[in-house]
C-alpha cells in the first residue's frame, strides 16, 4: 500500500493509508477525520482504549495485516468490505463461547469500588473538544467510604494526542493531592496504556513519556501510590467532570463536594456499593 516508494510503516499499512479509507469509514468512531490527530500506530491503539471505542476494530486489523501477508505470497484473499463482517462475526462467535465470563467480568468491572480506609482513591480523565480546539480533564478523591474529599474541573488547550490528555490529567490529579496533603493514595482511570505505562516505568511512547517522568516524581513524594485501570463504567464521575470543563475556561475546584449537577452520578456510585 506504499505509495511512490515510500517506506510504510505499521500505521500507513493498518490505518491510514488512503485505500483503506472506505474500510474504516463503515464505523464512524474509527474513520479518517475522527481519529486525525494520530500519529503512530501505538498511539491509534491507546487512542481506541482509552475512548473505549468499538471491539471490532482489534479482529479488523489482524485481518488486515493477514491480508496483507497473504498477497504478498500471491494468496487469494476477500475484498476489503468482507472484512468488517467477517471480525464482527468473529467477535460474536467468541461472546457466544465465553458468556458465563464475560458476564462475571463485566459485573466486577461495571462498578466504582471504593478504596481501604487507609488510601484515598483518585479517579480521573480527560474530554477532547476539537471544535473549541481545547480539552477537559475532571479528577474526583474519595476515601474509603465513597465520600468526595475534592473534585476537579480545568479546560486547558488541546494536546496533539488522546494520551496526552489522560497524562496531563494524571499529573493534575496528583498535584491536588498533594496540595490537599493526602499520602496514600489508588490513581485510577480508564486509559489501559497509560496505566501500564506508569505501572511498568515505559519509556517508549513518545508523545507522553515526559508527562509520565512527571507522574512518577509526583508519586514518589508519597508514601503509597498504586495505579489501576478500570472501564468507563467505573469512571463516570471524573468524566462528567472533564465534560464539564467545556462551560468555563478557569479551574474549578470543590472541596468536600461535587458540582450540584453531578450530584445523581455522585449517587449512582454510592448505589453500586449495596
Amino acid at each position: 500500500m506504499s505509495e511512490k516508494g515510500q517506506q510504510e510503516d505499521v500505521l500507513h499499512a493498518l490505518y491510514s493509508c488512503p485505500k483503506l479509507e472506505e474500510l474504516w469509514s463503515l464505523n464512524p468512531l474509527w474513520n479518517h477525520s475522527s481519529l486525525k490527530q494520530t500519529t503512530s500506530f501505538l498511539d491509534l491503539i491507546g487512542n481506541i482504549f482509552t475512548e473505549n471505542r468499538d471491539p471490532t476494530f482489534f479482529p479488523i486489523v489482524w485481518a488486515l495485516w493477514k491480508r496483507s501477508n497473504d498477497l504478498r505470497i500471491g494468496k487469494a484473499c476477500g475484498t476489503l468490505g468482507q472484512l468488517f463482517s467477517q471480525a464482527k462475526d468473529r467477535l460474536r462467535e467468541f461472546a457466544m463461547h465465553n458468556t458465563t465470563m464475560t458476564s462475571a467480568m463485566q459485573r466486577t468491572l461495571a462498578q466504582w469500588t471504593p478504596p481501604d480506609n487507609e488510601h484515598y482513591k483518585i479517579n480521573f480523565d480527560g474530554a477532547l473538544f476539537q471544535a473549541d480546539n481545547c480539552a477537559g480533564i475532571g479528577v474526583v478523591i474519595r476515601n474509603g467510604c465513597g465520600q468526595v474529599m475534592a473534585s476537579l474541573s480545568q479546560q486547558i488547550p488541546l494536546p496533539l494526542t488522546v494520551i496526552e490528555v489522560e497524562a496531563l490529567v494524571a499529573r493534575r490529579a496528583l498535584i491536588l493531592v498533594q496540595e490537599i496533603s493526602f499520602t496514600r493514595v489508588v490513581l485510577e482511570g480508564d486509559s489501559q496504556t497509560l496505566i501500564t505505562a506508569l505501572k511498568t516505568g515505559s519509556h517508549t511512547l513518545a508523545h507522553f513519556g515526559h508527562i509520565a517522568q512527571d507522574i512518577r516524581y509526583l508519586a514518589s513524594s508519597f508514601s503509597d501510590v498504586s495505579y489501576t485501570h478500570v472501564r468507563r463504567q467505573c469512571n463516570t464521575v471524573a468524566h462528567s467532570l472533564a465534560r464539564r470543563a467545556i462551560l468555563s475556561p478557569f479551574l474549578q475546584v470543590w472541596m468536600e463536594d461535587v458540582p450540584l449537577e453531578l450530584v445523581d452520578v455522585l449517587q449512582a456510585d454510592f448505589q453500586s456499593l449495596d
